[in-house]
């Protein structure tokens, strides 16, 4: 049975029999949209507004902007219905692990098997008892399959529909029938706004790169640690070489959706060398690598006309190529990576700057979690803070 609890938030409870006291779910966060991001703003910057073009909610959104971007097809945003279902049902699901929710659940140690049964997803005991819990829309699934957490379903499918598309006619009633009809399950409620400087969410831009904060869960609760752990953020990242993302992919929590050289050519892909600041003060080296890298082109070129396939004659790209990654990572793997990447002065530069506008995003998003990072940052780069 769904019912509200009067402060915005939706519960669903379960009567699992005359005897037991009924597990109580709620909703308590899920990835919203950067405040910051406006698409009329976005407009002469990369393809970002098209997000708005998908015909579903800002979440799910997210996600068919993850699988376009690694096939260069954002200009077709909101032309497919079934984009996301697709992905879904041929197995690939990384681009739905971009999207977080997290529910609270009271009455029940059930949590406590849900995370024995994919590591995948945070759990935290609170101070009365009851569990916080957090998935990306991927765990969630594979929790439903399973026929597990079947109580978060009416949530989930709010949030991202065409996810759970296979799921469409079970959601869990208060009498154990189903739904009559997917229009039965109520919008997403709104989460409460959050007093952030905007200023500081806003793209960033130096060079080529480009950091823009896609979204963030911030559960709103007082616990740092357990903020640390139950909050999330996805950026998209562009105008990086790929030994940036050689070294960023290292971080093995994270999620990935990267564009791909096997299904973008050079040519639709527009892509650059990313040039090191070394190669600037030297004009012979730059005259070198700009020759190399015209004559990869030009070779690259040759090879697709002579019918080599895309995937075959990538393998002439070198490091130095531009690439576009959407990455998500919760705020402890975040924090991982902004001890090794942003305030470490032997960081590599191209994705210790990265590391470091990312810094400035998250600060702002949650301080308390990240009030340290920030201070070794303004100490031992002074002149970028």
């Amino acid at each position: 049975m769904a019912r509200g609890t009067g402060n915005g938030e939706i519960a669903v409870i379960i009567y699992l029999n005359t005897r037991t006291v009924p597990m109580n779910i709620e909703l308590v966060a899920y990835s919203q949209a950067n405040p910051a991001l406006d698409p009329a703003d976005l407009l002469e910057m990369s393809d970002l507004a098209t997000i708005w073009n998908g015909a579903s909610t800002y979440p799910e959104n997210v996600i068919e902007y993850a699988g376009r971007v690694c096939y260069r097809s954002t200009h077709r945003m909101g032309t497919a219905p079934r984009f996301i279902v697709n992905r879904v049902k041929e197995g690939h699901e990384d681009i739905i692990e971009h999207i977080v929710a997290t529910v609270r659940v009271r009455n029940s140690e059930e949590p406590l098997r849900w995370r024995m049964l994919n590591r995948h997803c945070e759990v935290t005991q609170e101070a009365d008892g009851s569990w916080l819990v957090s998935a990306n829309t991927r765990v969630w699934l594979d929790f439903f399959r399973r026929g597990i957490g079947l109580q978060a379903m009416p949530f989930l499918q709010a949030i991202a529909p065409k996810v759970y598309a296979e799921f469409a006619a079970d959601i869990p009633s208060g009498n154990g029938a189903k739904a009559p009809e997917p229009a039965a399950i109520p919008p997403p409620p709104s989460m409460p706004s959050l007093d952030l400087d905007t200023s500081c969410l806003r793209p960033r831009e130096e060079g080529p790169l480009r950091v823009t904060l896609l979204a963030f869960t911030q559960p709103g609760i007082d616990d740092a640690e357990a903020q640390l752990h139950h909050g999330s953020a996805t950026f998209f990242f562009e105008g990086i070489s790929r030994a940036c993302t050689h070294q960023l992919v290292r971080h093995r929590l994270a999620s990935f959706s990267q564009e791909s050289q096997r299904y973008v050519g050079l040519d639709k892909g527009e892509w650059s060398a990313v040039v090191p600041p070394a190669f600037k003060d030297n004009m012979g080296a730059q005259a070198k690598l700009d020759e190399a890298w015209e004559f990869i082109q030009q070779l690259y070129l040759e090879l697709r006309k002579m019918g080599i396939r895309k995937e075959d004659a990538r393998f002439l790209l070198p490091n130095a190529t531009e690439t576009r990654i959407v990455t998500s990572m919760n705020f402890a793997a975040w924090s991982h990576f902004l001890w090794l990447r942003a305030v470490d002065k032997a960081a590599q530069w191209e994705i210790r700057r990265l590391g470091q506008l990312v810094l400035e995003m998250l600060y702002t998003v949650a301080p308390d979690v990240f009030q340290e990072h920030w201070n070794v940052y303004r100490e031992k780069f002074p002149a970028s803070t």
